[in-house]
Order: C-alpha cells, then structure tokens, then sequence
C-alpha cells in the first residue's frame, strides 16, 4: 500500500464529518495484491532493501517476498497461494511471532515453538530479491536453510530482536519469563540471562533501543511493561529502571522511537497504543490533585499519549522514520461486523510532546477562547446583572451611529461592525442578535457593576444616535409611501412622551425589581445606494418581558 501523508494541523471537516471507520480511505491506496499461504502472523522488511519483506504464518518456515518482482495479483478471482520469492527452513515446530530483522547486514533472527532462536543470512539472494531487479518471477520457491540456531529457552520463543547496528548481538523473550541475552561470536548459548524478569507471567515482546543502546524493553502477559539497563544486568540479574502497569490485557508490541531519545511505545489487548517519555519526571513540589489516584494513567508522569482509536487488541504498530509522531498501527478486528483486521495511520499533536513552557506560551494567546471567556461578543449592560435601559433598547448599532473620534469613545464601547457583517441579511440578524444581546457573561456583568462611571458617558452619546436614526427613517418614509406605513407603528412606538414608551418605562422599571432580562431583537440590512452606506429600517421591534411574562 502507499499512504498519503498529510500536514501536521491539517484537517478537513468535511472529511471527519463524514468519517467512517469501516470504510477504504482515500488517503491509503492499494500498490499490490499478494495471496499468502496462511494467515499473516507478523511482516517485517529488509532494512538494506526495502522491497523485500519477510513473513511469519502457522508454520516452521518463514516466506521472503519481493515487492518489485511478485506479479500484482488485484482482482484476480483465482485466490489460490501466491509463491513466495524465497522460503527460509530451520525450524522443527511452528514459528508464529517471533521475527527481527538485523539493521546493518540482511540477516533474520526468528523464534517458534521449538524454543529455538534461527538466524539465516540472505546475503546469497540478495541480487535476485533486490529492487534493483526488475525480472519477471518464474514462480520456483527456493529454500534457504538457517546458518545458526541459539539454544536457551524452555519454552515457545515470542520476540527476538538485534541490537540495532550490530550482527551479532540479540535478545529474546519466551513464554518461560525469561530475558536472553546472546552473543553469536560466543557461541549459541546465552551471555545474559534475566530469569522471571516479569514475575511468572509469559514473556511476549522486547526492543532495543537504536538510540540509547543500554535501553531494552520488555512486555508481558499481565499487562505490565519493564524498561532495563543492559549495564547494569549481571550474572545475578537486576532490577528495572522502570515498571509501568497501565495496560490491562498483555502487551503486545513494544517500540524504540527512531528519533526521539528514552521515547518508547507500547500497545497491546487493551486496544491502546501508549507513548512514553523516559525524560519525564513528576514537580517534587507539586501537591497530587484530588482524585487523581482513581484515573488510571494520570499519576503516572511518564505516559505522555495514549491512542484509543483502536475495537479490538493492538497486534502490530511502527513508528514512521521520515514523519517523526506518525504511526501505523494494526487490530485484529475480526468479527462479521467489522470483516476483519483494521489499519490506522495517525499522527500525535504536536502540542503534547513540544516543550511545556512553548506550549503554554503558544496556547496563551487564545487563552480567553480555550476558556471559553469569549464566547460571543455580548452588548455591556448599564444596569444591574444583564437588563437594559429603554435607552439602549432605542439607540442606534454602533454600525448605524456616527462615527465619533477616538478621544470621545468610551473605553468599554462595542467595536464597530465591519461592512461585510453589516451587509448580514434579516434572517442572519435576527438569528444571531439575540443570543449576544440576551446572553451576557459573568465576567460582562462583574465588569459592569465595577465601572459605573461608564454609564453616564454612554447615556450622553444616545441622544444624539437616537436624533440620528430617527432622521433617517423620516428621510426613507419621504421617498417610499410603503415604507412610511410599515416604519410609522415602530417609530411612534419609540417617541418620548408617547403612550407606548410610558409603558415601556413602566416595565423596565418592573424588570428592574424583579430582576428578569430584556431580550432584544432586531433586524437589520444594509443597502449601498450609488456607493452611499444606507440604513434601511425594516421593523425595529423593541421587546421587553418582565417576570410575569408581561409584554409590551
């Protein structure tokens, strides 16, 4: 398969809106089809050439593949076995899991159930199976047989791996607790040996780190994951640096960051892939939070991530060398449902394992939208809580009153609407109005019942927004006789000394003792007439509610 990586921050909503985890993904595509005999137990490839792969099934032999030279076999209705390049023999019983592959010569270390750790070297083949051959496949299986066969277990080998540049060292894990340790110049006995490294439980995973090479890892049945020193092992064993018990089911696959030192990943039948940080250490001075104990992972300073994207266990993952934080990783989702394994390619916020002093620098200036302090911009009150005076119900939008020098704005003032938000049709108006008017924030109020002295200045600005609105409509109801019949209930409603404005003082006065909210609504277009901004009243309604549920 090729996969598209995309850029870091870089997401479609249209894309996760219409997400669905049983569906093909655009971004990975199929390169090739190759049928395997027997189900594919574990794939790795050859590090000095990366078209050629090595596979584990249910059998004694192990199956080596060319990409470049197996025919592509997509669509073809004769499911029948494809032939492997090359078949690798020396196992006495099944070899299920237990597959490394050496980073500096094309060597392959794999164990199986005859507690036996097999090398080959595909030195011999290596022309035939490189990239740089572009021959047909003639479909003949050659056979390989093991150049050496290490003997210390006693019990089925479940992961074996090379000390990352080197050809001679390993280590291995097995279903009898035990940490092996060889050296292939010492012979095919052990150098090293961490009896019950895990307690009693099965032994199902080890890596070795490439960049801080006295780093192993190792993963057990019980859900527990150990990190060692290899310098500070002995004839009479150790203890490990760490102990992490955060998954709940075994583990099932360990692995080395490729670029980030003391930086390991582990994932396993809990579905989780976690993602450590050896470095990370817990504030000596930091009090624990409250219930801190009871969230499994929180106290535990070293897990910086953990990927829940995965229905079922975590059978296989890797780190991508070329987008440091990227991984691939793989679940044995098989059910009728589901239809059988699944593949993800994901990616870690980069917000998570950046420096925390830059992170916090960088989230700060959008603290006020993380907190959610600045929802909406929300109208200033005048009064007490969140009510509005008949004033500020009749005055003009900062967007239809004059526009006054910066000197004599008050420091609170809204800002003035732009002209693409003022070009907002009626509907979008009266949609969104509301909300800003009627919904104030706490911290609105506070800031309101702090600075009374503001109050006064804006009360001498209405006069002359609300003179201003007032000419204009006469001037709209001048030019269209409709327009006059629709605008002349609303703007007498509003007129000093009229009926409906005492009636509206009376119940603004009873809101004010019982405390209730004004909600205003109001509906708004603006017009450009030969280049001209020109406000256009479409039924400004002012709409007092009282606690009663009296309306005026």
């Amino acid at each position: 398969m090729n996969a598209d990586v995309v850029k870091p921050r870089v997401a479609s909503a249209d894309v996760i809106q219409k997400f669905n985890p049983n569906n093909k993904n655009a971004l990975i595509k199929q390169y090739k089809t190759i049928y395997h005999p027997g189900e594919v137990n574990k794939i790795r490839e050859c590090p000095q050439h990366p078209s050629v792969v090595v596979t584990h099934t249910d059998a004694p032999q192990l199956f080596v593949w060319s990409t470049e030279r197996q025919p592509n076999r997509q669509g073809d209705k004769d499911k029948t076995a494809s032939t492997p390049d090359l078949e690798l023999v020396g196992h006495t019983d099944d070899a299920e899991f237990a597959l490394g592959m050496c980073s500096s010569e094309p060597l392959v270390a794999s164990g199986g159930k005859d507690t036996n750790v097999v090398l080959w070297s595909l030195a011999d083949h290596v022309t035939n199976l490189s990239i740089h051959d572009q021959g047909t496949f003639d479909g003949k299986r050659e056979k390989l047989s093991s150049r050496l066969t290490l003997k210390g277990h006693s019990d089925t080998v479940e992961d074996v791996v090379f000390q990352p540049g080197s050809s001679s060292e390993l280590a291995s894990v097995a279903d009898d607790s035990n940490l092996l340790f060889w050296d292939t110049r010492s012979g095919i006995a052990p150098v090293l040996k961490m009896a019950e490294a895990h307690g009693k439980s099965d032994l199902h995973v080890v890596d070795w780190s490439a960049l801080r090479p006295e780093l192993v890892a190792t993963g057990a049945a019980d859900g527990s994951l150990k990190v060692w020193d290899k310098r500070k092992l002995g004839p009479d064993g150790g203890s490990a640096l760490f102990t992490f018990n955060h998954h709940t089911g075994a583990v099932l696959r360990a692995e080395w960051s490729p670029s980030a030192p003391g930086v390991l990943a582990s994932g396993g039948e809990d579905k989780r892939v976690c993602i450590w940080d050896l470095e990370k250490t817990a504030a000596p001075s930091a009090a624990p939070e409250p219930g801190l104990e009871q969230r499994p992972g929180r106290a535990i300073p070293q897990l910086v991530f953990s990927h829940a994207g995965h229905r079922a266990s975590v059978v296989d993952f890797q780190w991508n060398p070329h987008d440091l934080w990227t991984f691939m990783s793989v679940s044995d989702d098989v059910s009728d449902e589901l239809g059988g394994g699944t593949l993800q390619l994901w990616r870690v916020n980069d917000l998570i394992y950046r420096d925390e002093v830059e992170v916090l620098a960088e989230l700060d200036k959008h603290r006020d939208y993380i907190l959610n302090i600045k929802d909406a911009p929300a109208p200033k009150a005048a009064g007490k809580g969140a009510k509005r005076t008949l004033e500020q119900v009749t005055a003009a939008p900062p967007a239809l009153a004059p526009a006054a020098a910066p000197s004599q704005l008050p420091s609170d003032a809204p800002a003035q609407v732009p002209a693409a938000a003022a070009a907002e049709t009626p509907a979008a108006a009266a949609v969104e109005t509301p909300a800003a008017a009627a919904v104030e924030t706490p911290a609105a109020a506070a800031a309101t019942d702090a600075e009374p002295s503001d109050a006064p200045e804006v009360k001498e600005q209405q006069p002359a927004a609300q003179e201003q609105l007032s000419t204009d409509a006469v001037q709209e109801q001048n030019q269209s006789g409709s327009m006059q019949e629709a605008a002349q209930p609303a703007s007498s409603a509003l007129q000093p000394g009229s009926d409906a404005a005492d009636a509206a003082d009376a119940d603004t006065a009873m809101a004010d003792e019982d405390q209730s909210t004004a909600a205003v609504v109001t509906d708004q277009t603006m017009t450009d007439v030969d280049g001209d901004a020109e406000a256009v009243k479409t039924g400004n309604t002012a709409m007092e509610t009282d606690a009663h549920g009296a309306t005026s």
